[in-house]
């Protein structure tokens, strides 16, 4: 057993040794509205920007990466589970071409469809959605593509302490997983692991924190390091 374990934990370190390192800077801006108890609207709003992975440059500020405008629509079914549906986003990429830093914009549009519902397990929360989506991709360029993709997410969240009587402190631990398919190819597409902080009072919440994504990609895989604000307000 302990053989095997060693073995598991060379081609760990062999896949990392051959992935390229990237540095991010992430922020998510969701607005929700219950039109009624069981039927309610959203806006996410999403940016993200890139350091110069060309270079040895870590401003995670450095330039845009990429810009999604994705409107929701949720119900709430009588089993507690909530159906959401996004029947068409924008996803608006730019990629770094070279170390002199030359840019490509892309654009994708989707559409994603899901189910979500929340936990809690004594003193812990545990959430738990899946999503699928349509992905229809570089549809300014000539190599555009269609695309689906499924991604299933879990988040934990552990009360830390209360701030005041509305207001608590939680550590945020969520792991999502995407699966892609592209005609006849199937794929494991990437694994995003997020940890950090998040205050929360009543429906409102704002988390910051690490997250680690890895990309299965050819020639090499990829690893991003993004630094994370993510924000949740109903109005």
């Amino acid at each position: 057993m302990q053989k095997f374990g060693l073995v598991l934990y060379l081609l760990i370190l062999s896949g990392l040794g051959y992935s390229q390192d990237r540095y991010e800077g992430w922020i998510r801006l969701n607005l929700n509205h219950w039109v009624q108890p069981k039927f309610g609207w959203g806006l996410e709003l999403h940016h993200r920007r890139q350091s110069n992975y060309w270079t040895s440059e870590k401003n995670i500020l450095d330039e845009s990466m990429l810009t999604i405008v994705r409107p929701w629509i949720y119900f709430k079914l009588p089993s507690k589970w909530t159906l959401c549906a996004s029947p068409l986003s924008y996803h608006g990429y730019r990629d770094i071409l070279n170390a002199q830093g030359d840019i490509k914009d892309f654009l994708e549009l989707r559409s994603t469809y899901g189910i979500q519902r929340t936990f809690p397990i004594k003193q812990l929360i545990s959430r738990n959605r899946a999503w699928y989506e349509l992905r229809f991709s570089n549809v300014n360029q000539p190599n555009y593509f269609f695309q689906t993709r499924l991604r299933i997410q879990n988040t934990w969240l552990v009360p830390l302490l209360s701030l005041n009587q509305h207001t608590k402190l939680n550590y945020n631990f969520t792991n999502e997983f995407f699966i892609s398919q592209r005609e006849k190819l199937i794929q494991f597409d990437h694994n995003r692991l997020f940890n950090g902080l998040q205050v929360k009072w009543g429906p409102q919440e704002i988390s910051l924190g690490y997250q680690w994504s890895r990309h299965n990609v050819s020639p090499h895989a990829i690893s991003r390091n993004q630094l994370f604000l993510n924000a949740s307000f109903d109005l």
